[in-house]
C-alpha cells in the first residue's frame, strides 16, 4: 500500500433522496450506483472533484450501521477539501444545507464550515489545507 486513501462510508434511511441531496447541495456525482438486493441502494460510490465518499441504504440485518437519524447524536463527520470555500458554501446555503459552524479560521491558516445534510450527517469543507503532507 505505497499511496493509501481514507474513503468515509455512510449508511441513508433514504438513500436515493441523499444522492440527490449530496449533489444539489454539496455537488457530488455519483460515480456508480448500484441497488440493494431488497430495494434501496446496495451501494453507491460519490464523488466531487478527487475526494469520494461510499453510501448505502440503512439494512436490517447491519445494526452497526445506522442513519444518523437512528441516534441522538453523531460522534464523526466528513471532511472535504474544496478550492473555493465561499462559492461552495454560498451553493449550500442557497439550497437549504443546515450550516453549524459559519466559514471561519482555524489555526492551520486554512478556513472551514460545516453542515448537517438531509439525514443529520455531519459535513464539513475547507480550504487551504496541504492534504498530502
Amino acid at each position: 500500500m505505497s499511496n493509501p486513501h481514507v474513503v468515509p462510508f455512510l449508511r441513508y434511511q433514504d438513500a436515493p433522496a441523499a444522492i440527490d441531496w449530496l449533489g444539489k447541495v454539496f455537488g457530488f456525482r455519483p460515480a456508480v450506483t448500484i441497488p440493494g438486493p431488497r430495494g434501496g441502494i446496495g451501494y453507491a460510490r460519490l464523488t466531487l472533484g478527487n475526494a469520494v465518499v461510499m453510501l448505502a441504504s440503512v439494512r436490517a440485518g447491519e445494526p452497526y450501521l445506522r442513519s444518523a437519524l437512528d441516534l441522538p447524536a453523531v460522534s464523526q463527520g466528513v471532511f472535504v477539501v474544496v478550492d473555493d470555500l465561499d462559492a461552495h458554501y454560498e451553493q449550500a446555503v442557497a439550497r437549504g444545507a443546515e450550516i453549524v459552524v459559519e466559514p471561519e479560521a482555524v489555526p492551520e491558516g486554512a478556513r472551514v464550515y460545516m453542515a448537517f445534510d438531509l439525514e443529520g450527517q455531519l459535513w464539513a469543507f475547507g480550504d487551504g489545507f496541504e492534504v498530502n503532507d
